[in-house]
């Protein structure tokens, strides 16, 4: 689901359309798209999470689930200019699109809220891309009074476990309240994943655990760290 969130500037390039998702993950396309496990395979479900928040966008006019109909530009042909740290230059470069239209806001969060008092900060740490230990113990303690977490419920747990801290958790069922809640912080603090590059396409100052063997995230902005 992230990579979809980091192929919207070109979907927003190219001005209000249809966005059709192929909800078999990408099994027939012939432009080197390998198959993902189960728990990350694109597919009606995740699709259906999707939605909302890509509709919310003005430059989306719906989203569908793909049955074979003819398209206009094919977002999987990224796969064939995965030659940068970035999927969103990836995505632009496959439609010979500046690199630069990467570097402006893309995503809005569908409604204003605020978030609980004192906390000021968005953390997710999800069990996949992990590559700085050191970083989150040194600042886990102070995360647990600035800072709210979301993301899975076991993720949570694990953040807890890990660095024997409680951190203030917000359970976030659709996309539009997880947008809404990264919407509403001044940083996010996590590692490589969808709530990341939520805060990327709104261009929250962050601070991101990058991962060491295929980093596909790295914005080279101010206002974003990278450790």
């Amino acid at each position: 689901m992230g990579d979809i969130i980091f192929s919207l500037p070109v979907i927003k390039h190219f001005g209000t359309g249809i966005l059709y998702l192929d909800p078999k993950g990408g099994e027939g396309e012939l432009v080197g798209a390998k198959p993902s496990r189960g728990k990350t395979k694109l597919n009606s479900q995740t699709i259906q999470l999707l939605k909302p928040l890509l509709e919310s966008q003005y430059y989306i006019h719906e989203v569908r689930e793909w049955n074979g109909e003819e398209i206009t530009y094919n977002l999987d042909s990224f796969r064939g200019h995965v030659n940068f740290n970035n999927l969103t230059y990836s995505h632009l470069e496959a439609f010979q699109i500046p690199h630069e239209l990467a570097t402006f806001k893309w995503l809005e969060a569908p409604e204003k809220i605020t978030l609980p008092e004192g906390k000021n900060i968005v953390v997710s740490r999800s069990v996949r891309y992990q590559g700085n230990h050191f970083y989150w113990e040194s600042i886990a303690e102070q995360l647990a009074k600035s800072a709210v977490f979301v993301g899975l419920p076991f993720d949570h747990k694990v953040w807890e476990y890990t660095f024997e801290q409680k951190i203030e958790y917000i359970e976030t069922p659709t996309l539009v309240k997880l947008a809404n809640v990264i919407g509403a912080a001044d940083m996010f603090i996590g590692n490589q994943g969808l709530p990341h590059a939520i805060a990327e396409g709104m261009k929250k100052n962050l601070v991101n655990e990058m991962d060491k063997t295929h980093p596909a995230a790295v914005f080279k902005r101010e206002g974003a760290t990278y450790v």
